[in-house]
């Protein structure tokens, strides 16, 4: 790699330092495998920013594949740690940094980051005991990375953990030194490092100090923009004080990170409805009351549709400030702009063009055209339920609903009314603008059949509908002696069966193909369910006792999505079939034995439910197998286990 690459390299992100957001996935994207093979300074610099910008999820698909190239690269293993830890690996990124370690390297970076690794592990164990190992661990960590570096970020975390031990006078002597430390930094450079002054305020909190703790901490907020992920360690950070001074709790409120915003909203008029509901003389009264609801939720991350009206408004004020537009398309782009843009004439079309051309990510719910099912958009309504509360979860705030609409409780698949409905029942905050307030809407005449999203319906006789998938398989089967089989069909499948017969969810669908499972379910939950107690059995079966090798374990993977239900011609049974079929079917070979993995779809959906007790950890981009190109993967486990 030559220098005049990096300049190029650095020259694109300074050209666009006002959408990093979105800049940093043209670069990706548009990077030469052969150059950046051949430099971890660009998967360094990318992974960076990344992290700056609070996509700490994209951040470990970068450097994840920068490890792949240089492994033994001490910065890409330390960010890459990091990436590791807010994405929830936390035993990944205690294995490289225990590594690191044993090699020598006892820099504040790996101390601190271990340290960290320690002290998440301690946040979720059923303990909150200062006894407890992984709190031990953290401590001593963070006070040696001090001891031998003197820098204030193992400083102060040092300085916390011994004031939550009770040791007060160390933790105040540690908290004096990161002070004086810190503020001289703040004078000597103008730093503009927002941890140097989260650092202070912190020091200030432990010392009692309140003003000067919540001067320093507004000011680090200003500093951190939109990286609300950063805000959030901050958070955590409080919030663990609040355990033993008052100071913290005050200055929670003043590091609150606005709620992640979903949208749903009316299309603007076709040109043939017979009765006023979004005429084009109101968008500009919807986009002034877009923008204040913005304002006053503070939204700066957005997950919204695309079409023509109020979900171009929301997408445009969300860009307008700044802020992450995530866009889920029903289905394929162009038929898309057939069903939900073009109607609306040429402006509404570039402005479509251009909120695209702007957003930080652009998805499609799933593959293939319309048809006429409108199935699709319910669907799409549920992703973006679910991812907005997914992203939330990450960020540890709330989620929150904006929305456009004219108050009528229409039952149609897909449209505003139903994911209203379905948003409230999950207590989740709602801000209505609601068309019916608006003074020059004209009496709504008997509504006629809807005009919009034309198409050939799909045969009467084939049906689709949105289930959730699972396939699973034995590793280790192919292994399995002729005269082992009989132990795996009594000791195994006998096991398997008698025990999810034990669960109250009854699958829509089940096969066994050799060693392979397949469940098809109605609920998202119960498909968790199942995958977690199939999980659940293979480690804690003792096989030996049946006969079978004892390295048996289990891939299991999750999926959801539309599909088409019908009774096969053959064994005259209902059985499912469709693109997302095959898509579930390609997860489970790249799931880590042992555990459960999932698509992004099916995380958020399961989020969607609001089942609190689940979790859903982001693994990576991952390529499926058999040309199914890459897929965000997510690992789905309990809460409270670490793994």
């Amino acid at each position: 790699m030559t220098d005049g690459n990096r300049e190029q390299f650095e020259a694109g992100i300074e050209e666009h330092r006002d959408h990093l957001g979105s800049i940093i996935h043209d670069l990706w994207e548009k990077r030469d495998p052969e150059v950046w093979s051949k430099d971890s300074y660009f998967y360094i610099r990318l992974g960076g920013l990344a992290d700056k910008v609070g996509q700490a999820m994209f951040a470990h698909d970068v450097l994840e594949e920068g490890m792949h190239f240089f492994p033994g690269d001490l910065r890409l293993i330390q960010l890459f740690s990091l990436s590791s830890i807010k994405c929830g690996f936390l035993l990944k990124a205690r294995d490289l940094l225990a590594g690191l370690m044993k090699k020598g390297h006892e820099d504040e970076e790996t101390l601190g980051i271990l340290g960290r690794v320690y002290k998440e592990m301690w946040l979720r164990a059923e303990t909150s005991s200062t006894d407890h190992p992984d709190f031990v661990r953290s401590k001593n960590l963070y006070l040696k990375a001090f001891l031998k570096n003197r820098g204030y970020y193992s400083g102060i975390n040092a300085a916390s953990l011994s004031l939550l031990a009770g040791e007060n006078a160390n933790a105040q002597k540690l908290a004096r030194n990161v002070l004086k430390t810190c503020t001289e930094l703040v004078k000597s450079t103008a730093s503009g490092d927002h941890w140097v002054y989260a650092t202070v305020g912190e020091a200030c909190t432990l010392l009692g100090k309140r003003d000067n703790a919540l001067s320093y901490y507004k000011r680090a907020k200003q500093l951190v923009g939109t990286n609300f992920a950063d805000i959030a360690s901050m958070r955590r950070q409080l919030s663990l004080l609040t355990r033993v001074t008052p100071i913290a709790g005050e200055i929670l409120d003043n590091l609150r990170i606005p709620p992640v915003v979903a949208f749903t909203g009316h299309m603007i008029d076709h040109p043939e409805r017979s009765s006023p509901r979004f005429p084009e003389r109101l968008a500009d009264e919807v986009t002034r009351r877009v923008s204040e609801a913005l304002d006053e939720l503070g939204g700066r991350i957005g997950y919204s549709s695309a079409a023509s009206g109020s979900d171009v408004i929301f997408l445009e004020q969300i860009q307008k400030r700044g802020g992450e537009t995530n866009v889920i398309l029903p289905f394929e782009r162009e038929d898309f702009y057939r069903t939900s843009v073009d109607f609306a004439g040429a402006d509404w079309h570039s402005r479509v063009d251009r909120v695209l051309e702007k957003s930080t990510r652009i998805e499609q719910a799933t593959r293939g055209k319309y048809q006429g099912d409108d199935v699709l958009f319910s669907y799409t309504n549920q992703i973006i339920m679910g991812k907005t509360i997914l992203r939330s979860r990450f960020l540890e705030t709330e989620p929150a609903l904006l929305a456009v609409w004219d108050g009528n409780p229409s039952k149609a698949a897909g449209g505003s009314a139903e994911f209203i409905e379905t948003w409230q029942k999950r207590g989740y905050p709602l801000k209505l603008i609601d068309l019916r307030t608006f003074s020059d809407i004209a009496p709504k005449k008997p509504r006629r059949r809807r005009l919009l999203r034309k198409s050939t319906p799909p045969p009467a006789m084939v049906s689709r509908e949105t289930v959730a998938m699972l396939f699973s398989d034995i590793v280790g089967y192919s292994r399995l002696t002729e005269e082992q089989i009989p132990s795996f069909i009594e000791g195994f499948l006998g096991t398997v069966a008698a025990r999810l017969e034990k669960l109250p969810a009854v699958p829509l669908y089940k096969n066994l193909w050799g060693d392979a499972l397949y469940f098809v379910f109605a609920e998202y939950e119960a498909a968790a369910e199942y995958a977690l107690e199939l999980r659940d059995i293979m480690r804690g079966t003792d096989w030996q006792k049946l006969g079978l090798p004892a390295g048996l374990s289990m891939r299991i993977g999750l999926h959801a999505g539309p599909v088409y239900r019908s009774k096969e011609p053959f064994l005259n049974r209902d059985n499912f079939f469709g693109f997302n079929v095959n898509q579930a079917a390609r997860i489970e070979p790249i799931t880590r034995p042992g555990n459960v993995y999932a698509s992004e779809q099916y995380a958020a959906l399961l989020m969607g439910t609001g089942a609190d007790h689940l979790d859903c950890r982001y693994v990576g981009v991952i390529v499926l197998p058999k040309d199914f190109g890459s897929y965000p993967i997510y690992h789905v486990k309990r809460k409270h286990e670490i793994e």
